[in-house]
């Protein structure tokens, strides 16, 4: 069962990490002025907060969401006109 979790939350880190990398950030770190240092402190962060996440609630999207965003703000990061990073929770808005 183990290796099926840790399996899972890494097929969603990459799947995640595939989307943020075709779309522009949806976080932004006003302490970070450099555009490439932000994409790389935003990458790590990213993965960070995300496996985070994936760890304590791996079958629940909505929870990991709500830890993702306070370890993003917790880095320093703010979102950027109240869009938040997309999970796919499997809702219809």
């Amino acid at each position: 069962m183990r290796p099926f979790l840790l399996t899972l939350c890494l097929t969603v880190l990459l799947g995640s990490l595939a989307f943020t990398a075709g779309c522009s950030k949806q976080w932004q770190n006003p302490a970070i002025e450099d555009s490439a240092q932000s994409d790389a402190q935003f990458t790590k962060d990213s993965r960070a907060c995300d496996l985070m996440a994936g760890e304590q609630y791996p079958l629940d999207k909505d929870m990991q969401y709500k830890v993702y965003s306070k370890c993003m703000t917790d880095k320093g990061w703010v979102q950027r006109d109240g869009d938040g990073y997309r999970f796919n929770t499997g809702k219809k808005k």
